[in-house]
This record gives structure tokens, C-alpha cells and sequence, in this order.
């Protein structure tokens, strides 16, 4: 029976890690709808459940908070992992590295768990002035529904920093159309 359970589990977890299809966000989309956006060293703290999915949970030591509340740190999790013997993994979900330094966009749902949004779209490496976001090669869309692909991502940390000010600020004006709560 023991058998039969963890074929289940593990086809179950196959077919979700296979079947996953990213909205592709551009970076102002990120800025819009994230509740926060930090630059930070980041330390694995555990795996765990959630229903039934596993997450990988980390903490971020905020070097830097350029969107939300104002913190020291901030803990995350992102899909998939190890806990209790089992593996799951999604596609999309990010590889972090602990002690790396990140610019991470982050988002709460209500439930209160917080993620990088869009999966590994939010996630930028911050190293010697620069951030770099490899291509993702997941399944995309685009806003309208087409198959899109993932370039990948470089600008200087400087740059970075000016485009979300910028674009909160426009925001703050309502020169978007969107309004950030």
C-alpha cells in the first residue's frame, strides 16, 4: 500500500512540475504588483508543508528595501522541495544560493505567504554593480495568451534602483493607471 501511495504522490508531483505554464511580467509589471523589492543576502531555513505542497523556506537580511514596510528581514518561501522524504519540484521555482546577494521582488498573498513573484522572474543575482536574471526556459505567455520567450535579464544595480523609484513615483502621480496600496 506504501507503494501504491508514493507512485501516487510522485506522478501527482510529476505532472504539476510538467505542466506548469509563467505569465510572462515585465519588470514594471514586477514593481507594480510586488509588496516588496529588496536587495539582500539570503539563508535557507527549511522545508516544509503547506496542504499539500512542499516549500522552501528563506530569510532575507535586507540590505537595501526599495518597496513595503520597512524590515531587517524578511522570510519567503518558494515552491517545491525536501521534507519528510519526499521531493517535489516545480518548474519555474528558482535555485537560491545561501549567502548570495539578491534583488528579489516579492509579493504576499492574503494567506499571508510570501513569494518572488512569477517564480524565478523575480529573482535578479546582485554581484560587483550589476543584477543578471538568467533565461528561463519554462513554458511563457504573454499578456495575451502567445507563446513567448524568456531572454534573460542584465542592467546595473544603479539602473535597476532608478527604474523602480521611477516607476513608483510615476505610480504615486497616477501617471500609470495603476495604483500601488
Amino acid at each position: 500500500m506504501r507503494t501504491v501511495l508514493i507512485t501516487a504522490i510522485v506522478a501527482a508531483t510529476l505532472s504539476v512540475a510538467h505542466g506548469t505554464t509563467l505569465q510572462q511580467l515585465s519588470l514594471n509589471d514586477m514593481i507594480l504588483k510586488s509588496t516588496a523589492i529588496v536587495r539582500g543576502r539570503v539563508q535557507l531555513t527549511g522545508c516544509t508543508f503547506r496542504g499539500s505542497n512542499i516549500y522552501t523556506q528563506y530569510t532575507v537580511q535586507v540590505i537595501e528595501l526599495w518597496k513595503g514596510p520597512s524590515a531587517t528581514q524578511i522570510k519567503f518561501a518558494v515552491p517545491g522541495g525536501s521534507a519528510n522524504g519526499l521531493r517535489q519540484t516545480i518548474a519555474g521555482s528558482p535555485n537560491l544560493t545561501n549567502g548570495q546577494e539578491y534583488v528579489l521582488y516579492l509579493w504576499t498573498s492574503r494567506t499571508g505567504l510570501t513569494q518572488i513573484i512569477g517564480l524565478s522572474q523575480g529573482l535578479f543575482v546582485s554581484a560587483n554593480g550589476a543584477v543578471t536574471r538568467p533565461s528561463i526556459t519554462e513554458h511563457f505567455i504573454d499578456p495575451n495568451g502567445s507563446e513567448a520567450a524568456d531572454p534573460g535579464m542584465q542592467m546595473t544595480l544603479s539602473a535597476m534602483r532608478t527604474l523602480v523609484s521611477t516607476v513608483l513615483g510615476q505610480t504615486a502621480l497616477g501617471q500609470t493607471g495603476n495604483n500601488v496600496q
